[in-house]
């Protein structure tokens, strides 16, 4: 699988603010989600860790496993290794999972990433103990009002689109109702209204790593990249507490008969 926003540090720094931002709107899903404290969680697509510890802490997991097909992200999510937390490199698109089955699969953010999204929700399905949950988050819509955001936006859509997936993936995920011996429980979509300064940043610091990529080169002058770069520095400013963009994150929740 490959990860179009890269895993060198600078898409760590990325991962640390994108975790910040969307921890309250996560850790209410899980809350609301899950009733029993699980055996064995493991986080797909964990990065360097943040939220498999975040569902170690709000669900007092017996165990949490972060998977992870970055070496580097791998490396620096063991330096935060517990008893009860642990990470694995390991591709998360392939059976079995190293882990074991689990009561619990959470992933956030990832199957925009991916194909064939209900092909690798029924693989997924088979990791599960009788009765384990699935919970997905994605992005259902972004809201916005300055140019700069919708500028990137619309480039991010188009990288993408360009590999077959989807930014928003949300729509598609809730047309899945039975699927691979997994029924739907409950899904909706939480509003998240997000500091233009932490958008800013996050959306900085991704065009670090795609800004020079054959697609960009392809499709977009210097001199527009340029512009885009430095209109999200600008914004990026911690000083700035304006907000006006806002996401739409599609909350699934599947468990397995």
């Amino acid at each position: 699988m490959e990860y179009l926003f890269g895993d060198t540090d600078i898409a760590a720094r990325r991962l640390k603010v994108l975790a910040e931002v969307y921890a309250e709107p996560t850790r209410a899903f899980l809350l609301d989600a899950v009733a029993d404290e699980p055996r064995l969680a493991v986080d797909v697509g964990c990065g360097p860790g943040y939220t498999t510890h975040l569902l170690s802490d709000v669900l007092q997991c017996e165990h949490t496993a972060g998977l992870d097909n970055s070496e580097h992200f791998v490396s620096l999510a063991k330096k935060t290794e517990t008893e009860k937390v642990s990470f694995y490199l390991h591709d998360v698109t392939s059976l079995p999972f190293p882990a074991g089955p689990a009561d619990l699969i959470y992933c956030r953010m990832l199957l925009t990433h991916l194909n064939e999204l209900r092909s690798q929700i029924t693989d997924w399905a088979t990791q599960l103990q009788p009765g384990g949950l699935l919970l997905i988050e994605e992005v259902e819509w972004i809201h916005m009002e300055k140019d700069v955001f919708k500028d990137y936006i619309k480039i991010v859509d188009a990288m993408l689109e360009h590999q077959s997936n989807q930014l928003y993936v949300g729509p598609p995920l809730d047309g899945f109702t039975d699927i691979g011996g997994l029924k739907k429980r409950a899904s909706r979509v939480r509003r998240k209204l997000v500091k233009n300064s932490q958008a800013a940043t996050m959306f900085f610091l991704n065009m670090q790593f795609w800004k020079e990529s054959p697609f960009i080169r392809a499709n977009h002058s210097p001199e527009t990249i340029d512009r885009l770069e430095q209109g999200l520095y600008a914004l990026s400013d911690e000083s700035n507490r304006e907000m006006e963009i806002e996401w739409g994150m599609r909350q699934l929740v599947y468990q397995r008969a």
